[in-house]
């Protein structure tokens, strides 16, 4: 059996979702952590979350799950149809496992719960410091934690082999209220060809509210992103009634343009996560494309990852080791699917999503193929055949129940 590591000093570079929840689990293990954010008052920037199953499990594990469940919205099924409400997106949770759910989550209040739950476990958060140097935090620390997104500047110094790069499409985004929650409990999408994608998923309350939210997403490519502001708010909301005229209540929110916020997506691989002393989580290690809504999840199973490797080993170098052959496989598995479902629903091919139209729903109805997507939807999905997938605990009712190292393989 290893013996247990002695205390050791962390570094962790930025207080996004991966690090705030790698700190506030390594200081919980009784090690000295420190989070240096560039920002003077960090926030999450962004709309919805789609937090699944694997997320959940990780978040019970944080301690947050049941606050998160009180602010956010429970979604029990995913259904997206093309404007001529042909069904091509038609998945219900219960059909993994009875009772299961995601949930749609503003970003701010999960920020905002795992920002206390860090200061609670004896985090140091120092803000308005830039890390721009590795060796700097090395030449202080036992062990450096890089999480600073996708648009990383540590992980290049790692000098570890990396391919990084920009989607072409991106999204416009809107919190829009929903007092009535109209849309109820599932995401909503619909489809023109592949190059037009209107989202609506229900996302709890946003910090600091009470009342009710959706998040609202138009699919872009960023060539036309100057074409579409230049259009203007009219010829905006005439492509989204097309689609989905139901949707009218929600467009008279918007009076212009200015509260849409752009996003543009990265495409991050990486063989291995990990030097001796450094170890890439987050973003920062793995971005995707939002099409599986599995980013949150994913930076999350890091941190449980993390911290039980660094729990089990008898030093850094063994417990990153570890790290990198539990983690790799579940990642790369989850950016390979993004990559090669993206363009079903993000690009100017039109076969595509033609075959996505007549074919994709049909075969999640059989049985093989159904219960692979499934799995794919819920984050526990480690490659191409439906037994590999990751051992979680059942989730309902969360938090009640074990949930192992994130990364070992179910039979």
């Amino acid at each position: 059996m290893s013996r247990p590591l002695r205390t050791l000093d962390v570094a962790v570079a930025g207080a996004g979702f991966a690090g705030l929840s790698a700190a506030a689990l390594l200081a919980r293990s009784g090690h000295r952590v420190t989070i240096f954010e560039k920002f003077e008052t960090p926030q999450s920037i962004g709309a919805g979350i789609l937090v699944q199953p694997s997320g959940l499990a990780a978040m019970r594990m944080l301690g947050i799950d049941q606050e998160v469940l009180r602010r956010g919205d429970r979604i029990d099924h995913l259904f997206g149809v093309t404007r001529r409400r042909w069904p091509v997106v038609n998945v219900r949770y219960d059909k993994w496992q009875p009772g299961s759910f995601g949930v749609g989550l503003h970003r701010g209040v999960l920020f905002d719960s795992l920002w206390k739950l860090a200061h609670s476990c004896g985090v140091k958060v120092v803000t308005g410091h830039e890390v721009r140097e590795l060796q700097a935090l090395q030449d202080k620390h036992d062990l450096v934690v890089i999480a600073d997104g996708s648009r990383s500047t540590l992980r290049q110094q790692t000098r570890l082999a990396c391919s990084d790069r920009i989607y072409p499409w991106g999204a416009v985004w809107a919190v829009l209220d929903d007092p009535k929650r109209e849309h109820g409990s599932t995401l909503w999408q619909w489809y023109r060809g592949a190059n037009q994608m209107l989202g609506i998923m229900p996302t709890g309350v946003a910090p600091g509210r009470d009342v009710p939210v959706v998040s609202l997403f138009w699919s872009l490519h960023a060539s036309r992103y100057a074409a579409w502001r230049e259009a203007g708010l009219d010829a905006f909301k005439r492509e989204l009634l097309a689609l989905n005229p139901a949707c009218g209540p929600l467009l008279d929110q918007i009076t212009s343009l200015d509260q849409l916020t752009w996003a543009r997506y990265h495409d991050t691989v990486m063989p291995s996560y990990h030097t001796d002393r450094a170890v890439v989580v987050g973003d920062a290690a793995h971005a995707t494309s939002p099409q599986l809504g599995q980013g949150t999840n994913l930076a999350l199973l890091d941190a449980v990852a993390l911290r039980d490797c660094v729990d089990r080993a008898d030093s850094v170098p063994q417990a990153l080791e570890r790290y990198t052959q539990l983690r790799r496989r579940h990642l790369h598995f989850y950016g390979q699917a993004s990559r090669w479902l993206t363009p079903l629903f993000q690009s100017d091919l039109r076969l595509l999503p033609w075959l996505r139209d007549m074919f994709m729903n049909a075969g999640c109805a059989l049985p093989v193929a159904g219960r692979l997507t499934r799995q794919v939807l819920v984050g526990v999905q480690q490659g191409w055949w439906p037994g590999q997938t990751l051992e979680l605990s059942p989730v309902l009712p969360v938090g009640e129940q074990p949930v192992p190292v994130a990364g070992e393989v179910g039979t």
